[in-house]
């Protein structure tokens, strides 16, 4: 069950502790160079939208302020030349006036933002960190003939091994000076998240306990905190903390009911992709193995109650589903992509992990379900276009809001 996609998109930070209202971000945009005609400007995320018009190369937006949020910016004439683009985001954690400057020749992801000294913060810190980027890049094409491999290189786990020193050695100190020097800064809280992937459990915790007090307030700074346990009590080998979430029906489910199967919890989100299309093989699974002491439990990660009810409406999946309201996907089990699936032993004590889906039934916890119950699980035919066992990255917790 492991078909994966890169995504990039704008998130909406929710910083709800410090929310205020009647005020407003003004965002102001200077870009010269020749757009081709091309003069709108939009600015998204996952839960925003707008647009303005260029005019003598000026733009502006008015955002009400709510909490500080991070949103993209992304112009016509990329769309227009169908032109190869990274999202360009901006951090807006006070009701001020923010400030863009382009250039169209060197591309949006060289303006220079001004506002706040948190976005001011932010922009260097992704500055030093494209320059570290570049570093480990370097050291393992050097070491490796290429920056990245293949699952399927023999060299590929020694490899791993290898990017995560380079991360530690290159990535690490710079997310731990922010920290430091700036520990009352909402770029400090922002930036949170990437420490995920590459520090261990005690570098995350020293993290949080870096924060000033204020900022350990931020539902941001909760959640990563929550993450860090999450690791801890995701472990395969441990029991599952017993859990209650709300179904279609805002009725509690409680995961002990699913004592004495085994049972495949499933993390999803109904904007998922991958996620959507991982339910029909899913539902040939649960199929052949739903009268053998197995069964499947799916929890959405979505913000918006309606998208959700209206994604499980559209699948209809023969499983109990929930909606996580607090944050269990952070906690209990540390989901930094979706999908992501664990499989829980009867006694509740998880077995395996597995970030993503195989539509062709290549996964490990299905080669692990015929084990246990016989047979081979049914396969769902491949897109023509899609080779076996090919994969990129799932779609990263750091984006989903």
């Amino acid at each position: 069950m492991k078909q994966l996609i890169a995504a990039l998109s704008g998130t909406l930070i929710s910083l709800g502790s410090f929310a205020q209202t009647g005020q407003e971000i003004t965002l102001q945009g200077t870009i010269t160079g020749d757009l081709k005609g091309h003069n709108k400007m939009y600015l998204y995320s996952r839960t925003y939208h707008d647009s303005t018009t260029i005019e003598n190369g000026k733009y502006t937006f008015h955002i009400p302020f709510k909490e500080p949020v991070f949103l993209i910016l992304y112009p016509e004439y990329i769309k227009a030349a169908m032109q190869m683009y990274t999202p360009f985001g901006i951090l807006m954690d006070k009701p001020v006036t923010y400030t863009v400057t382009s250039d169209v020749a060197k591309g949006l992801n060289a303006s220079t933002v001004k506002g706040s000294e948190a976005v001011e913060l932010l922009q260097a810190y992704e500055k030093d960190k494209s320059a570290a980027w570049k570093s480990i890049s370097e050291a393992l094409k050097k070491e490796y003939g290429q920056p990245w491999l293949q699952e399927s290189d023999p060299r590929y786990a020694a490899f791993e091994e290898r990017r995560k020193a380079l991360q530690q050695q290159y990535l690490v100190p710079l997310l731990q000076k922010l920290v430091k020097e700036h520990p009352d800064s909402y770029a400090s809280v922002f930036s949170l998240g990437e420490s995920k992937s590459i520090m261990t459990v005690d570098q995350q915790d020293r993290l949080y306990e870096g924060l000033s007090s204020k900022m350990k307030q931020t539902k941001e700074a909760k959640e990563f905190h929550e993450f860090a346990q999450g690791l801890k009590n995701s472990a395969v080998g441990r029991k599952v903390k017993n859990f209650t979430l709300p179904d279609e029906k805002d009725q509690p489910l409680v995961f002990s009911q699913f004592k004495g199967k085994y049972v495949l919890i499933d993390f999803w989100a109904s904007w998922c992709s991958p996620c959507r299309k991982s339910f029909p093989h899913m539902r040939e699974v649960f199929q052949q193995y739903k009268d053998q002491n197995f069964d499947i439990y799916s929890i959405s990660i979505d913000k918006s109650k309606e998208d959700w009810l209206k994604a499980v409406a559209q699948e209809n999946n023969p499983w109990k589903q929930t909606l996580d309201n607090i944050n269990i996907a952070g906690s209990g089990f540390a989901i930094t992509g979706v999908p992501t699936t664990y499989l829980i032993s009867p006694d509740g004590v998880i077995l395996m992990k597995e970030v993503g889906f195989n539509p062709d039934g290549s996964g490990a916890i299905e080669k692990k379900l015929a084990e246990l119950f016989g047979g081979k699980a049914a396969v769902v035919p491949e897109k023509p276009k899609q080779a076996t066992g090919m994969a990129t990255k799932a779609i990263p917790m750091a984006i989903m809001q």
